[in-house]
C-alpha cells in the first residue's frame, strides 16, 4: 500500500544571472522562493554521467518511490527539502511560488509590450538537463545558467519562411483592400531585423523579437 506522502514547506536562496538568460554573474544576485511539497523525491540519474535522467519522472512515498526497483545504467538518489531545496525545487517547481519575482514590460521598438519576469525563476536560470549528481561526494551541480531559448539565426529562418509562406498572396487584379495588408505585412517582414536592431549595438535580444502577424 502506497505511504502517504509528507508535505513539508522551506524557503530556498538560489545564484541567478545578471540579467534573464545572459551567463555572467559579476553582480553575484540571488533571488528567494518557497517549495510547499513532498518532503523527499527519489530520481534516477545515469550511472556513467552522473546527470539527471528525465525518462523518469520523480518518485513521491506515495509512489513508493524508496523501493522501486532500479533500471540499469542508473542510479537511485534520494532528494530531501531539508538538504536540498533547491534541486528538489528544481525537480518540483510546480510545488513553488517565488517571493521576488515580478514582471517587466518593454516597449519593442514596433510599439509591441513584451511582459517578462523581471528575476528569473529556476526553469529560467538552470536546466535539468545539466542536473549532476556526484555519488563520490553525495552532492548536486546545476551546471552552467540557462541561455535564451531564442536565436537571432531561427529568427531570421523564421522571418524567411514566412516570407515565403506568403509567397502568391498578392496578385495584381486584387483589390488594394485586399492587397496592401498582404504588401505591408511582407514588408514589415523584410524590415524585422532593422527594426529590432540586429547587428547593432541597439540589438533586441532574439526571445523578445515580435513577428508580425498575416493579414485575415
Amino acid at each position: 500500500m502506497p505511504t502517504p506522502i509528507t508535505t513539508q514547506t522551506v524557503s530556498f536562496t538560489y545564484n541567478i544571472a545578471d540579467k534573464l538568460y545572459a551567463t555572467t554573474s559579476a553582480q553575484n544576485k540571488t533571488a528567494t522562493g518557497n517549495y510547499t511539497g513532498p518532503d523527499r523525491v527519489w530520481v534516477f540519474i545515469n550511472t556513467d554521467t552522473g546527470l539527471l535522467n528525465q525518462s523518469f519522472a520523480p518518485l513521491t512515498s506515495r509512489e513508493d518511490g524508496a523501493d522501486v526497483p532500479v533500471p540499469i545504467g542508473t542510479t537511485k538518489v534520494e532528494v530531501t527539502a531539508t538538504d536540498n531545496p533547491v534541486i528538489i525545487s528544481m525537480l518540483k517547481e510546480d510545488c513553488v511560488t517565488y517571493t521576488d519575482v515580478s514582471t517587466t514590460d518593454d516597449t519593442l521598438p514596433d510599439g509591441f509590450v513584451f511582459t517578462y519576469n523581471s528575476v528569473a525563476t529556476l526553469s529560467q536560470t538552470y536546466d535539468l538537463a545539466n542536473l549532476m549528481y556526484n555519488t563520490d561526494t553525495n552532492t548536486w551541480s546545476t551546471g552552467d545558467f540557462v541561455t535564451s531559448p531564442m536565436t537571432w539565426d531561427f529568427v531570421l529562418s523564421t522571418r524567411n519562411s514566412m516570407l515565403t509562406a506568403s509567397d502568391g498572396k498578392i496578385s495584381p487584379d486584387m483589390p488594394d483592400v485586399v492587397k496592401q495588408p498582404w504588401i505591408n505585412y511582407r514588408q514589415a517582414l523584410r524590415d524585422l531585423p532593422n527594426t529590432f536592431g540586429y547587428g547593432t549595438d541597439s540589438e533586441i535580444e532574439a526571445w523578445k523579437v515580435n513577428y508580425p502577424h498575416a493579414p485575415e
